[in-house]
């Protein structure tokens, strides 16, 4: 037997047994369950069961009892069969849950909002990266960031390069910590040659916090030992207050420029000063007085 054969069939939902079982009686007939046990090593007392368990599957045809043979049914027919009984078996479970979520949802304490419509609190890391990601790619005009550890997910930033393709202007004002972070440097030279404008700030940033469009802060609550909560503050006066606050600081950082701006910026100034001589070498010869020999 092909283990090939059993592997597949076991992710159509067949148990081990079952996925030796069926291809066995496939290729040799119909056998009684002493033959069975001897083709593919279960003990006997286990066959039984197994053939009763395909019958219902609709993989197995015959054996009323004990003593009987058992044959296979043809896969144009069993397979489908089974896929069949699948999804019918996901319907109803899907009916299930939406009904479950009519039943529970009232039973769920209320959100720790207030009001619900001004902020909201996220307290699963993986849920405030599904939203900052989301905020990212709601941002019309600009995103501005504190950036600072501590970093709870290292996957980059996918969402940022389509938000800077649709003119989104994207600021990141990091403290000098976050730059050797693992979070942070294996992707700040990709980010700043997208698009993003960078600076580094020699000293500690206040908070970390991401401003959205001047209308909306997404905002971290760090204490130790305790629970990180995350804010969604929807509110343009207090978003506008920390835009502020981010402007001051910004002034007062430093561009980061990546190695290859550097190179690039090192090949600008190696072709203008050899502009600049060529030119002074043109007006030079130029002023000379020619000579000419009788």
């Amino acid at each position: 037997m092909k283990q090939s054969f059993v592997s597949d069939l076991q992710q159509l939902g067949l148990s081990t047994a079952e996925a030796q079982t069926y291809p066995t009686l496939l290729n040799n007939g119909s056998l009684g369950a002493a033959a069975i046990a001897s083709l593919t090593g279960l003990q006997r007392c286990n066959v039984y069961p197994v053939l009763w368990s395909l019958a219902d599957k609709g993989f197995v045809a015959g054996g009323a009892g004990y003593g009987s043979t058992f044959s296979a049914v043809l896969p144009v027919k069993a397979l489908p069969s089974l896929v069949a009984r699948e999804r019918e078996t996901l319907s109803q479970r899907e009916q299930l849950a939406n009904q479950l979520v009519e039943l529970l949802t009232p039973l769920a304490p209320a959100e720790e909002t207030a009001p619900r419509d001004l902020i909201e609190v996220l307290r699963n890391p993986q849920v405030v990266a599904d939203r900052f990601q989301q905020l990212q790619l709601e941002a019309k005009r600009q995103i501005d960031v504190f950036t600072k550890p501590p970093f709870f997910h290292r996957t980059g930033n996918p969402a940022q390069k389509k938000v800077l393709r649709r003119g989104v202007h994207a600021r990141s004002l990091y403290e000098k910590a976050a730059l050797e972070d693992p979070a942070v440097k294996p992707y700040i030279a990709s980010w700043i040659g997208t698009g993003e404008e960078a600076r580094v700030y020699d000293g500690e940033l206040p908070h970390k916090l991401v401003i959205f469009d001047s209308q909306v802060v997404l905002m971290p609550l760090i204490k130790p030992g305790e629970q990180t909560r995350t804010l969604v503050i929807r509110h343009a006066q207090l978003a506008h207050s920390l835009s502020l606050a981010f402007q001051f600081l910004w002034e007062r950082s430093e561009p980061i420029v990546t190695s290859h701006q550097k190179k690039d910026r090192a090949s600008k100034a190696f072709h203008t000063n050899g502009s600049k001589q060529n030119q002074g070498n043109s007006r030079l010869r130029a002023a000379s007085p020619q000579t000419t020999s009788n």
